[in-house]
C-alpha cells in the first residue's frame, strides 16, 4: 500500500493534475483545526489530541471514513480537549478506530482525523464551523482510510476477509517461501451488493472529495485516485480482482461513488448532469440524523462552486439559482423498487421547493430544456450567516412566470405518477379536468402535514418549462399566507394541452 501510494503522489500524471486544478489548495492550506497525534508503536500507540495552530507547512495526515453505527462511546466534548491534549488511552477507542490508527503508523504517518474525536460533539457552533470546512479536510487529506467494509465503529476493518457461507470453493498453494495458503475460486457477490460504507449519505462526499481513498472492502483493499477512477483498469488492488468483468456485470465499480469531472463542470449542461445525479445516487443512502440532509453534501457543493469561480453559481438550499428550470423538476420515486417512502420532513430542513425536504429517493424530470420562468429573487437564511453552504434556518424564493388555476380532486387522473390516489386536476372555468399527468411530493396525509391537498382545494401551476409546471398551494400559517404557497408536486401538460388564454403571467413567492 505504501507502494501504491507513493506510485500515485510521483507518477500518476491525473493525479497532479488534479491537484494543480485545485489552485494550489493543499499548498496553501492550514489544514484541520485538531489532529491525532500517533507516536510510539503500532502495538501500542501513544495518542494525543494536536491543536494546529494554522501556520507553517500543512502536515501530512490521514482521514477516516467510517460508519459509526449509532452513538460513539467515545468522543471530543468541550470537558475533554484539555485532557487529550495531555493524551488519551489507546485501548478505549472502538476497533475500527484503532485499525486506523494502527495504519496510519504503518504507512508512517503520524496523524490521524476522525470526525468524532477531532470535532467537539456537544459544541453547535465547533461542529458548525467544521463540517463548513469538510472540502479542505479531505481534500488537502495525504490519504483518506475508508472502512466500507465496518457496519459500526466497534467492528473494525483488519481482519479476515474470507466470509464463510459465500460460495466459493478453496484450493491449497504453496508460496514461494514455502508457506502453505490457498487459492479461492469465488463465484461472486450479488448483484447491487454495495460496502456498509456506500449506503452512508455522509461519506459519499468523502469519497468524492478525497484525493486519494485507500478503501478496506470486503474481499479487497483497493486505492482510488484519480488515474483509477478515470480507468478502472488503473485500479490498484490486492484479495479478489477488482476491475473485473464480472464486477462490472454486477455493478461493483460505481464511478459516481467515487468521481466527478470537475474539469467538465464550465459547461452548463454538465454542471446541471452532474449535480442531478449526485443528488438522485446521494439520497438512496441512509442518514442517521435528516437534520443533516443539506450539510452531508454542502461540501461537494462548495467545491463545485469553487471550481466553477466566475460563472456566478449562487446555492440556494440544495438548488443552483442559475439553473432552476432543471433544478426545480426534481420528484421522490414513487416506485416499487423505492426503500422508503417520501414524506415531509417534521423539523424544518429546507423550504417545499428544494429536494432536501422530502425524504426517501428524489429523481429529476428531464423536460424540454426551454425556460420560461423568471428568477425574481431569493432570501435564505443559513445558521452561519454569510455561509450559503451551511444548514438552512428558513428560505423564500419569488419567481415570475405562467400560471393558471385548478382545483385538486380525487377519482380520475391517470398517466405518469396519477398523483398516487387517483389525485387530478379540475379546470373550472372550462368545467373539464385539465390534461395531463399530476406527480404529488407525499402520497398520504400522514406524511405529508401541511403539504397534503383537500378535496377541492385550488392550487396553482406555475410554469417552469413549456410543459413542466410546479404545484403550488397556498400557506396555512404565517403572517403572509395569502400570497405565500408551499410546493406539493409537478404537473406535465397532455397532448391535448390547455388553452393559452388560461395561463396568465403572475408573480409567486414560494417558501
Amino acid at each position: 500500500m505504501k507502494k501504491w501510494l507513493r506510485e500515485c503522489i510521483t507518477t500518476h500524471v491525473e493525479c497532479q493534475q488534479l491537484q494543480s486544478s485545485d489552485g494550489g489548495l493543499r499548498a496553501s492550506a492550514s489544514g484541520p483545526r485538531r489532529l491525532l497525534h500517533l507516536s510510539g508503536s503500532t502495538d501500542a500507540p501513544q495518542v494525543r489530541l494536536e491543536q494546529n495552530s494554522g501556520s507553517g507547512a500543512l502536515l501530512d495526515y490521514a482521514a477516516l471514513s467510517y460508519c459509526w453505527g449509532g452513538d460513539q462511546a467515545v468522543k471530543l466534548k468541550d470537558k475533554l480537549v484539555d485532557s487529550w491534549t495531555r493524551g488519551i488511552r489507546y485501548e478505549e477507542f472502538p476497533k475500527t478506530i484503532r485499525d486506523a490508527m494502527w495504519m496510519t503508523m504503518a504507512l508512517g504517518l503520524e496523524y490521524l482525523w476522525v470526525d468524532a474525536l477531532c470535532i467537539i460533539q456537544d459544541s453547535e457552533q465547533d461542529k458548525a464551523e467544521q463540517i463548513s470546512r469538510m472540502a479542505e479536510i479531505y481534500e488537502q487529506a495525504y490519504v483518506t482510510i475508508s472502512a466500507a467494509r465496518a457496519t459500526a465503529a466497534p467492528e473494525g476493518f483488519l481482519h479476515s476477509r474470507y466470509m464463510p457461507g459465500e460460495r466459493g470453493f478453496r484450493m491449497p498453494f504453496t508460496c514461494e517461501d514455502g508457506r502453505t495458503s490457498a487459492v479461492v475460486l469465488w463465484q461472486g457477490r450479488e448483484p447491487d451488493a454495495w460496502e456498509p460504507l456506500d449506503k452512508r449519505s455522509w461519506c459519499l462526499q468523502e469519497s468524492i472529495l478525497s484525493p486519494r481513498v485507500l478503501e478496506f472492502g470486503t474481499h479487497n483493499v483497493r486505492l482510488r485516485c484519480a488515474r483509477s477512477r478515470a480507468d478502472e483498469a488503473q485500479l490498484q488492488c490486492d484479495g479478489w480482482v477488482g476491475h473485473s468483468k464480472t464486477f462490472a456485470q454486477l455493478g461493483m465499480t460505481q464511478p459516481l461513488v467515487s468521481s466527478i469531472d470537475w474539469q467538465s463542470l464550465g459547461e452548463p449542461y454538465k454542471f446541471v448532469q452532474a449535480w442531478q445525479m449526485l443528488v438522485s445516487h446521494y439520497t438512496r443512502r441512509g442518514l442517521g440524523w435528516y437534520q443533516d440532509k443539506l450539510l452531508a453534501i454542502s461540501a461537494i457543493a462548495r467545491k463545485m462552486s469553487r471550481m466553477t469561480t466566475g460563472n456566478n453559481k449562487r446555492y440556494i438550499a440544495g438548488l443552483w439559482a442559475e439553473h432552476l428550470g432543471e433544478m426545480l423538476l426534481w420528484h421522490p420515486n414513487h416506485g416499487p423498487d423505492a426503500k422508503e417512502r417520501a414524506r415531509r420532513h417534521e423539523t424544518y430542513v429546507a423550504p417545499s421547493w428544494s429536494w432536501a425536504s422530502c425524504s426517501g429517493e428524489i429523481d429529476f424530470w428531464y423536460g424540454s430544456g426551454m425556460h420560461l420562468l423568471e428568477f425574481v429573487g431569493c432570501e435564505v437564511r443559513t445558521a452561519i450567516p454569510g455561509d450559503e453552504f451551511s444548514a438552512v434556518v428558513g428560505a423564500r424564493l419569488e419567481l415570475k412566470t405562467l400560471v393558471m388555476r385548478a382545483r385538486m380532486r380525487k377519482g380520475g387522473g391517470g398517466g405518469w405518477g396519477d398523483g398516487g390516489d387517483g389525485w387530478f386536476l379540475w379546470d373550472e372555468e372550462a368545467g373539464e379536468e385539465v390534461n395531463g399527468s399530476l406527480m404529488l411530493d407525499v402520497e398520504d396525509e400522514e406524511s405529508g402535514g401541511e403539504f397534503v391537498c383537500e378535496r377541492d382545494e385550488e392550487v396553482v401551476l406555475a410554469l417552469v418549462q413549456t410543459q413542466d409546471a410546479l404545484v403550488l398551494k397556498k400557506r396555512k400559517k404565517g403572517e403572509e399566507a395569502a400570497s405565500v404557497y408551499v410546493r406539493i408536486g409537478i404537473y406535465r401538460e397532455g397532448p391535448r394541452g390547455t388553452d393559452p388564454d388560461r395561463w396568465a403571467m403572475e408573480g409567486v413567492v414560494i417558501v
